[in-house]
């Protein structure tokens, strides 16, 4: 038996495979799958299979046509086939499943079969609350359908972790709204699938269970959010009624005054025009034009901070200009993430003494940016903070520690896994 994951970004496909050979078993990843691409025009659509396992399949790197004429509903009828073709049968993809950013007031996970697909009407209704993942999810949960009939598609939301806000940190302060809306306006936190997945690691590792772990939790990537979790629980986060709430991200601005897009794009209120989706001209700058790549013109973290920090020249900063631009940039993102980490650490801390508190950094930049959480554990001296001689290293595994022998507060990596968090819900909920 095999369950296959997927996690559908507004440009990508990105999964794994985990085979279950019985049900004492534990689950083996098979496969990793990406796609890249989806609906760039001008660009080469790439699909890569990497297997995982001992059984001597071939790798897949192969680039499609151009990314503009393909859209996600086009790739699964791709991945399927390059599974099939390794000596994997159709109907041994017992279950699909999804993750899901926007799930709204739901508070556990949806099924979806070939002969009921009533839950999918429901998630394309909140697509305008997440309109750059939910709908491309939901064309993709249908190709799952038309391609793999006879599979149970799981649905899995990034707001489920978040469930347990209380009422004063969820609710907003405005008046009552006439409008006939899918849901209420109010706070409901994403990156909850690598939050769960972060939780239940560090519980393993630290040979704890989840209910004794009190984190502030920083998710840095293209994407960034911070968590504040107690007693393995969420009871707050950056991310609000949709991803844009918050940190600043690789293209969204993160907070900022909400009549600033007014002044800035006095047609905000107007159609993107973007096929199948209903997007206003202010969400798309605030999404996608805005953050680092406003700021610096790149939204890699990696090449920011090798320009803010290099020698100007031979593979750093063109000139002065352009070096002062990327500090600026750098002192941004990190202003923002020491703002929420300092809120949560003091939410936190008027609960539970220091002792039992901890910091996790995660995401692509939090896992690989030594500097970053360098600066970050440096301006928590007052807490008695240091950094470890680990923070500096590549490598180490999954879960590894990056404070200080001496330090107060202990600073962990880990390597967030939400394919792996979703097929063990989907193991716990089928009971496979």
């Amino acid at each position: 038996m095999y369950v296959l994951t997927l996690n559908c970004g507004s440009s990508s496909i990105k999964g794994k495979l985990f085979h279950l050979p019985s049900k004492e078993a534990p689950l083996k990843p098979a496969a990793k799958i990406s796609v890249l691409n989806i609906g760039a025009k001008g660009d080469r659509v790439h699909v890569v299979v990497k297997w995982l396992d001992d059984e001597g399949r071939d790798d897949v790197d192969e680039r499609m046509g151009d990314g503009g004429e393909v859209e996600h509903r086009d790739i699964f009828p791709v991945i399927l086939k390059h599974i099939t073709s390794s000596g994997i049968k159709e109907d041994a993809i017992k279950y699909v499943t999804h993750r899901i950013v926007h799930g709204g007031m739901n508070k556990k996970g949806l099924r979806v079969t070939k002969e009921d697909t009533r839950e999918l009407e429901q998630m394309d209704a909140l697509s305008s609350f997440a309109p750059l993942h939910n709908h491309h999810a939901v064309l993709c949960v249908r190709a799952c359908l038309d391609a793999v009939p006879k599979s149970t598609q799981l649905l899995y939301f990034d707001t489920l972790f978040h469930q347990t806000l209380p009422p004063e940190v969820y609710t907003y302060a405005l008046p009552p709204t006439k409008a006939d809306l899918a849901i209420p306006l109010r706070k409901y936190g994403f990156h909850g699938l690598s939050y769960a997945s972060i939780v239940h690691q560090l519980a393993q590792h630290t040979h704890t269970t989840p209910d004794k772990l009190n984190l502030v939790v920083a998710h840095l990537g293209s994407g960034a959010s911070a968590c504040c979790i107690r007693a393995g629980k969420s009871i707050d986060t950056s991310m609000g009624l949709t991803p844009l709430e918050g940190l600043v991200g690789g293209t969204r601005t993160g907070n900022i005054d909400p009549t600033a897009i007014m002044h800035h794009t006095p047609e905000y209120a107007r159609d993107a025009g973007l096929s199948g989706m209903h997007v206003s001209r202010g969400e798309w700058v605030m999404n996608r034009e805005s953050g680092l790549s406003a700021l610096a013109g790149t939204p890699n973290f990696g090449t920011i901070t090798a320009k803010a920090f290099g020698e100007v020249g031979e593979g750093g900063a063109t000139d002065a200009a352009e070096k002062k631009r990327m500090r600026l940039a750098y002192d941004i993102f990190l202003d923002r993430v020491m703002v929420f980490i300092s809120q949560y650490l003091a939410k936190l801390l008027v609960q539970v003494p220091l002792t039992e508190v901890q910091l996790v950094f995660s995401g692509g930049i939090g896992e690989n940016a030594a500097k970053l959480r360098r600066d970050v554990i440096e301006r928590l001296h007052w807490l008695g903070a240091s950094v470890g001689e680990a923070n500096e290293k590549r490598g180490g595994g999954a879960v590894r520690k990056v404070s200080g022998a001496e330090s107060r507060l202990t600073a962990w990596v880990v390597e967030t896994d939400e394919e792996g968090w979703c097929a063990q819900m989907a193991r716990d909920d089928m009971g496979i």
